[in-house]
Formats: C-alpha cells, sequence, structure tokens
C-alpha cells in the first residue's frame, strides 16, 4: 500500500465523525454512474474528497486504476483499513483540493455527493477548480455533482429533525439529527448535525455536534465558475441515469466538463 501523503488543510473536521460515517451514509444510487464512467476512460483516475471509500471501493473492485483524495486523516485512514482487508490497492493522497500537488495528470477527475458545495466561497471555489484544471491532460474530463438548490431547499426548514436511527452494533445504535437554517444574501446553508449513541437501555452514551455549512450553487453560478477556469461543459444531467437537467424536479446537477486541448 503507498503511503498516504500529507498536506495541511482547514476544510470541515469529518474527524470528530469519521467512525460514524459508514453507519449511516449508505447511498449506493450513484456508484453505477461513477463505474460506467470510470471504466469508458482510457486513462488514470482521480477521485475528490473520497471519504471512506463509498466510491473508492466500488470503482477499484471494478477494475478502475484510481487514486484518491481526502483532506480528513481519520477517513483516509478507514478506507486504507478497508483496501488492506480486501486486498485492494489505490494511490492515497491526504490533500486540500484547493491547492492539490499531486505531481501528475489524469485524464478523469471526479467529485461524487454534492462535495464541491463544501467551499463556501467563490474564491475557494476557483482554487479549487484551478487545481483541477492543473491536474487534468488535455482534453481530459471533469465530473462535478451539485444539489438542485431548488430541491434542496426544501428540506432546509430551520427545524430540527431525525435523519435517522442506525445499529453499531450489537448493544448501541446511533441517532443521527439535523437542523438547516438559509442564508439567502449569501446563497449558504448553515446548521448542525448532532450524533447520539445510546444502548440497549435508551441511555445516551455520547453526543458529538459538527457545524454544517455548504454552498447552494445555482447552473448558471456554475457554469460562470467553469469558464472562468479553462472548462467547457459537455453535458449537465439532472439525475444518475442522464436525464437531462430540470430545474423544478431534478435531485441533482451533474456536470460534465472538459479541460480544452491546446
Amino acid at each position: 500500500m503507498p503511503p498516504i501523503i500529507s498536506k495541511r488543510s482547514v476544510l470541515m473536521n469529518y474527524d470528530l465523525i469519521s467512525n460514524y460515517y459508514d453507519k449511516y451514509v449508505n447511498f449506493t444510487l450513484d456508484i453505477p454512474f461513477f463505474i460506467k464512467e470510470s471504466t469508458r476512460t482510457k486513462g488514470s483516475v482521480l477521485e475528490l474528497m473520497c471519504g471512506t471509500g463509498r466510491v473508492t471501493l466500488p470503482l477499484i473492485e471494478a477494475g478502475v486504476s484510481l487514486s484518491a483524495v481526502d483532506v480528513s486523516r481519520t477517513m483516509l485512514q478507514i478506507l486504507k483499513n478497508k483496501l488492506e482487508k480486501h486486498g485492494l490497492s489505490a494511490t492515497i493522497f491526504q490533500q486540500d483540493i484547493r491547492g492539490l500537488n499531486l505531481g501528475r495528470n489524469f485524464d478523469l477527475i471526479f467529485l461524487p455527493f454534492h462535495s464541491f458545495t463544501e467551499l463556501e466561497t467563490t474564491s475557494d471555489q476557483n482554487k479549487a477548480l484551478k487545481s483541477v484544471y492543473e491536474h487534468l491532460n488535455d482534453g481530459g474530463r471533469f465530473i462535478c455533482t451539485l444539489h438542485n438548490p431548488a430541491i434542496r431547499l426544501k428540506t432546509v426548514t430551520g427545524q430540527l429533525r431525525l435523519l435517522g436511527k442506525y445499529p453499531l452494533n450489537t448493544e448501541n445504535s446511533l441517532l443521527v439529527w439535523c437542523a438547516e437554517n438559509y442564508n439567502p444574501l449569501e446563497k449558504i446553508v448553515v446548521g448542525v448535525q448532532i450524533y447520539e449513541e445510546y444502548d440497549n437501555q435508551g441511555k445516551m452514551r455520547s453526543r458529538t455536534v459538527i457545524e454544517l455549512k455548504f454552498a447552494l450553487i445555482d447552473k448558471t453560478q456554475f457554469e460562470s465558475l467553469v469558464n472562468s477556469a479553462g472548462f467547457e461543459i459537455s453535458n449537465t444531467y439532472g439525475d444518475y441515469s442522464y436525464s437531462e437537467f430540470n430545474e423544478a424536479s431534478s435531485p441533482v446537477m451533474i456536470f460534465v466538463i472538459q479541460k480544452k486541448r491546446k
């Protein structure tokens, strides 16, 4: 297993809840899409903000030669343990995507699960796109998934809501709560997620609170960002079945953009 290559970060601290992450994040709808896009790429592939490997492992199992980046050391350690357990291999970097320095270029870079929105400011978004551009081969593609603001805002109510109850083991369970508010001037959602661990008798064993803060970037805004970074947009989809994007109904925005050939 290649070593984890470290670089300082200031992004959201997922280290606090890394041991819970796989218990409550079980989304798989996007995996066939990324397998298809990665296996049709004749070259190297890079996953950004990979976390504990929700998408990483299925791609490697599908035969993709994959490198992966995340900022959280503990999330990457969990990924490394999974790879070793399954006899798989990937090149892993611990870096901030706003200033990547990987020493190589790729034919496909993708960023799943709306994670680009954690870059709250236009300055940070531009830095990340610049890093992606510099790490793509000429003609290479970048796939970026974003919330559709019109749909995502329907769940931003300001009220505390239970996201779910999840078993941790035979003795303990996890309750995940969330409360979010929207700042329309800055187009930022702010709030908290609360992680409560209970035993079988209903006694709380621990409680962890993390701050949420992410941008809601509309289609026109993102198109302006990528055009300014030197990309051209190839396709925009509204779901992982390649449906045309519809602002009123599409659950997500999936942008396929290309680095212009010199």
